[in-house]
Parts: C-alpha cells; structure tokens; sequence
C-alpha cells in the first residue's frame, strides 16, 4: 500500500512541477520549443512523459490562457477599486474632522 502511495505523490509532485513551468513558461513569453524541453525534464520513476502526453498538456494549459489573463485584470481593477474608495473615505473623514 505504501508503494502505491508513494507513485501517488510522486505523479503530483510531477504535476506540481509541470505546472510551475508552465506558468514561468507563459510569464517570459517561452515558445513550444522551450517550453516542452523544461516539461520533458520532470521524470516520474525516471521514465520521462511521452512527447504527445506533454503536447496535449501544453495545448490544454494553453486554453486557460483568456481565463488567466481576465483574472489578472480582475484582480487588478479590483485593487484599483480598493484604493479609490479610500481615497474618497479618506477625504469625506478627514472633512468632519
């Protein structure tokens, strides 16, 4: 049973990896090319993944990508919001005081 553990948490450290570089990979603007070779790296049980496997993992990872971005200017207008209102509470209070 611990064996069968271990090649668990083996599988998602690997999955833990692959998506770190991705993320680093889609960040520096990386091409297929690049970004395949870190992918082909992560071993589990020191086999590497198949081409095809990491290509179809790429081309999924790659759908995400309007997701991703909507969510960074989501989080920055959100921010931007924030810091507005302050501004306009800020001086609302300082002007009863």
């Amino acid at each position: 049973m611990s064996n069968g553990v271990n090649r668990m948490k083996e599988m998602m450290n690997a999955a833990g990896k692959m998506n770190k570089i991705l993320q680093e990979c889609e960040e520096n603007g990386d091409n297929v090319d690049t970004t395949l070779n870190k992918l082909s790296a992560i071993k589990v049980h020191g086999v590497v993944f198949p081409t095809l496997m990491l290509l179809e993992i790429i081309g999924k990872f790659a759908e995400g990508a309007e997701e991703r971005a909507k969510a960074k200017f989501s989080t920055a207008d959100a921010e931007r919001e924030v810091q507005n209102k302050y501004s306009d509470v800020a001086e609302k209070w300082n002007k009863i005081h």
